[in-house]
């Protein structure tokens, strides 16, 4: 097989098995969440470990590339960027 990729919309994929691999991403990405949500109420709905959907509210501490971390019910609490489904801003 060659080295060439498929374009498949906005992702490009290897076409096989021995082709090369993808560039890694560069930099860091952090940009997900506004910083201006930073210390603010949002709404989580996410996946939870048994599979079924959950919803919770929580202020927006800070976002790793793992997640963001949110003070839920005054725990800090990670929730990976796997399993969420929407975060929403509540109005003030």
């Amino acid at each position: 097989m060659d080295a060439t990729a498929e374009t498949n919309g906005a992702m490009t994929a290897p076409a096989g098995y021995e082709d090369a691999p993808l560039p890694k991403r560069n930099g860091h990405h952090r940009g997900m969440l506004p910083s201006t949500w930073l210390q603010r109420e949002l709404r989580l709905e996410y996946i939870g470990a048994d599979d079924k959907a959950n919803t919770t509210t929580g202020v927006l501490l800070d976002w790793f590339p793992a997640g963001p971390v949110l003070n839920v019910g005054g725990a800090r609490t990670l929730v990976s960027w796997d399993r969420i489904a929407l975060i929403e801003l509540i109005g003030d």
